[in-house]
């Protein structure tokens, strides 16, 4: 049975304690027990509740094994993965197909977005991803409501895109997403969402007034670059992403509500690309920024200078409680999804990422702490890279209630 002691993320803090796992956390005690190995960090293994793997015919910008290989060099252990794949998760074949080839290549375990307005009953599936183009259907939300799944909305008005003026650098890529179009989205959504009694999340918000709006009516969830990048401090390819990059006090306003627990999920909304795509014109560039591979020695750091620590719980057990799974926590009768740091500084760069973008806004800078290994539901999995070939299993979902899921393992 591994043992190992640290300093461990426990019940919103961090303790020097003792961990004993197999498959789950057998114990949490006091460090310096008998015969345990002393490590630097020890963390719950993360969950991604928004995430694009790519695959099927866009293996050239990621696939499950490469993208899922950056998820377990970031201490992430479960993603959910979204529909806008090509060709898009729509009917039951494409489910499938798609997930026949996550069981193939995954290195972590998952879960599975349809894309609206289809939907189905099927125990991998946690919800169905509404995008602009189907922004006004109400089938999804009809649907989601009856066979007990959430609905997951990319909040953005379609007339009012239109109307954003045209840009030609990824800088000024949000004057063309104009602030009104994700405003006029929620308000459209919490009124549709509150006619069918739809379990409703509102995905990588970028706007406080947003979630103001939805306090009590809806989940919310926020990624890092809305969190602590802005308009001003990114340049180049990775500037453009949807929903945009907002004004400093955006930003500073979406942390003030993580504060306060109005914004319930981080996720990173990991979107690679090939370098050819994003080296191409404005115009013809497809928009996203690829995270996983930085994400616990980052989300460390972060916490170390300040940020608040329940940025941790939001990437973790919350998460899990969403979806009813006992993961996302070190407490014991939970799976071990357990991950290990060290203190050792390295440097963000494309040879140091597993990601098939090879990119990231932390592209030349130095983390002081690096993943040493990963634990899924107790067995080694990535040691300095991957130990063994892909292991990853999806998670059978049955809800049972709004709000609420019970998860066979």
């Amino acid at each position: 049975m591994p043992c190992v002691e640290g300093k461990a993320y426990f019940g919103g803090r961090f303790l020097d304690l003792a961990l004993n796992f197999n498959e789950r956390i057998e114990s949490l005690r006091l460090a310096s027990q008998p015969g345990c190995r002393r490590v630097d960090f020890i963390l719950p293994g993360f969950i991604d509740l928004h995430v694009h793997m790519r695959g099927l015919r866009q293996r050239h910008k990621g696939d499950w094994s490469s993208e899922s290989l950056a998820a377990l060099h970031g201490g992430v252990t479960v993603v959910a993965d979204m529909p806008n794949n090509d060709p898009p998760i729509d009917s039951e074949d494409r489910l499938r197909m798609k997930l026949e080839e996550a069981l193939r290549e995954s290195y972590v375990d998952f879960v599975l977005y349809t894309m609206a307005p289809f939907l189905t009953d099927d125990p991998s599936v946690l919800g169905v991803k509404v995008y602009p183009q189907h922004l006004y259907d109400p089938r999804p939300f009809q649907l989601a409501s009856s066979l007990g799944k959430e609905v997951v909305v990319h909040a953005e008005d379609p007339s009012a895109l239109k109307q954003g003026p045209r840009v030609e650098r990824p800088e000024d890529h949000w004057k063309a997403r104009p602030r009104k179009a994700e405003i006029l989205a929620v308000k459209r959504v919490l009124e549709v969402s509150s006619l069918y009694g739809s379990d409703l999340r509102i995905a990588h918000v970028s706007l406080p007034e947003s979630v103001r709006m939805g306090i009590g009516k809806a989940r919310f969830e926020v990624t890092p670059h809305h969190l602590f990048f802005n308009k001003d401090s990114v340049k180049g390819p990775l500037a453009k992403v949807n929903p945009p990059l907002r004004l400093k006090e955006d930003s500073e306003g979406l942390m003030s509500l993580v504060e306060r627990g109005a914004i319930q999920f981080l996720v990173t909304d990991h979107a690679p690309h090939s370098r050819e795509e994003k080296s191409r014109d404005y115009s013809e560039m497809p928009p996203g920024i690829p995270w996983l591979d930085v994400m616990a020695p980052f989300l460390l750091l972060k916490v170390k200078e300040g940020a608040p620590i329940q940025l941790l719980d939001m990437y973790s057990v919350r998460p899990a409680l969403h979806m009813g799974v006992p993961r996302g926590s070190l407490a014991p009768g939970n799976l071990a999804d357990v991950v290990i740091l060290r203190r050792e500084e390295w440097i963000v760069n494309e040879g140091s990422l597993y990601t098939k973008a090879g990119d990231s806004l932390l592209m030349g800078k130095t983390l002081p702490y690096k993943v040493e290994e990963v634990y899924l539901r107790g067995k080694l999995v990535f040691n300095e890279g991957p130990v063994d070939g892909p292991s990853g299993r999806a998670l059978e979902v049955k809800r049972k209630r709004k709000g609420g899921s019970v998860l066979q393992q």
